[in-house]
Order: structure tokens, then sequence, then C-alpha cells
């Protein structure tokens, strides 16, 4: 039997994917009130701009969850690949440097541009949807 060697933390990422996936996929359904007329499901671990305040994890977490099997297929792929190439190639530290980069500013900046749209539309549901 072949044995399949991926470095640890192409192998942590792939487990974290499937965890929050997972835990996404479980909690769609249940909704937690923000306020009387808005309810996001998991607003601890995808972006929600009016909550991320409070919970500056999510700028990380959020990357790591995918919405249905066909984007975990593709992200789980691109990470089992790519990651295992990238983390031999420049080493475990500058990987997770690079992941950290392509994760949190994207995602810094998408909650920045739902404040911005916020203020000057004052559209207050903008400031209630999942990123």
């Amino acid at each position: 039997m072949p044995r399949i060697n991926v470095p640890p933390l192409t192998r942590g990422l792939l487990v974290f994917v499937l965890i929050f996936t997972l835990l996404n996929a479980a909690f769609s359904y249940r909704h937690v009130p923000l306020l009387e007329r808005h309810t996001v499901a998991l607003p601890f671990l995808t972006i929600v701009p009016q909550a991320s305040i409070t919970s500056p994890w999510v700028f990380l977490t959020a990357a790591l969850i995918e919405q249905n099997l066909f984007s975990l297929a593709i992200s789980g792929t691109t990470i089992f690949f790519g990651g295992r190439y990238l983390e031999r190639a420049w080493g475990g530290s500058e990987y997770a440097k690079f992941l950290l980069f392509v994760t949190v500013i994207p995602n810094l900046l998408t909650f920045v541009a739902y404040w911005i749209w916020f203020s000057i539309t004052g559209n207050e549901g903008r400031l209630y949807v999942l990123s």
C-alpha cells in the first residue's frame, strides 16, 4: 500500500478546513440572534461586519469554511497538492506566513469595504451579510 506523505502544516490545514466546513453545515440552520430583526448563522466563525469587531479570529477562520461539497473538494485538492509542494519548497514558517497573508488581508479588506458601504448608503442590512 502506498504511503501518502503530507507535511504537518498542510495536514493541519486540511483537518481545519474539514472541521470548520462540517461545523458550518451542522449549524447552518440554527440561527443566533444579533438584534431583533437580524439573525446570522455562525457569527463566531464567519465574517459578519457587525459581529466581527468583537471576535477578531474570524478573519482567519472565515477562509477555512466552504459552503458546499464541490468547493470543499476543490479547496481540499488545492491545499493537498499545492500546500504539500509549497511547504516542502519554502519550509513551514514561510508557508505559514504566506497563508496568513493570503487569508487575513483579503478578509480585513472585505470587512472594511462592508463598513464603508454601510457608511455611504446607511443600509443597515450590509452589516449582517455573511462573507
